[in-house]
């Protein structure tokens, strides 16, 4: 490939199907290389490390989610939901890139999109902006750290054999010693994941309609 004609959009294109097909462990800026038919130095032009390059993975990924006009009307709590769930759907898709926002702060263009958009329904629904902040922050990290926990755990069969053996496990454990723990293990697998994100979801969004009314003095 032609350095000049090289940019970063198609670096971060096929850095993120290398990461997709090879997986994280695998990939390297070598190989990135070879597969953009450039030499290793080459690439150094245009991304400075290895790290830079996955914070634009990242944010090439979070650019995907679809969000609200930003004068959307209509209720908080729905708008909030639509978003969260956006961002899951989003991440699913892209197992390896949601595995590179453990740790990682994104602070990319898109990222920064998003932020604006739950910011913006907050402070819409007359948060303040203190609480607007906490709540933004909460409710983009449940999402990530959810979608990070199902993508490590396994996805489709993979996570069904996961779960059964979670659940045969508990149930295994002495009742005497564990009483609440097996308690529960029938069930542990009854509810997919979606469900169970709608569950968090549901809770937090009930705990902002709590500090929002607190904070206007309706509690």
């Amino acid at each position: 490939m032609d350095q000049q004609r090289l940019d970063r959009a198609e670096i971060v294109r096929v850095a993120l199907e290398l990461l997709e097909t090879q997986g994280v462990d695998a990939f390297s800026m070598r190989g990135l290389a070879t597969a953009l038919n450039i030499k290793s130095p080459s690439l150094y032009w245009h991304v400075r490390s290895k790290d830079e390059l996955y914070d634009l993975v990242v944010d090439a990924v979070l650019g995907e989610c679809d969000m609200p006009e930003d004068d959307a009307e209509g209720d908080w709590r729905t708008q909030l939901a639509d978003i969260a769930r956006e961002m899951r759907r989003v991440l699913l898709l892209h197992p390896a890139a949601t595995r590179l926002l453990t740790g990682r702060v994104p602070l990319g263009p898109n990222w920064l999109r998003i932020a604006e958009s739950v910011i913006g329904t907050l402070r819409r629904a007359h948060f303040g902006d203190r609480l607007a902040g906490y709540c933004y922050l909460v409710l983009l990290y449940y999402a990530i750290g959810f979608v990070s926990q199902e993508v490590a755990f396994g996805q489709g069969a993979e996570g069904r054999v996961r779960l059964d053996q979670m659940r045969e496990f508990f149930a295994g454990l002495p009742g005497d010693r564990y009483p609440n723990v097996t308690a529960v293990a029938g069930g542990l697998a009854e509810r997919g994941l979606s469900d169970r994100f709608e569950l968090g979801l549901n809770g937090i969004l009930g705990g902002f309609s709590e500090e929002l009314a607190a904070e206007h003095g309706d509690a």
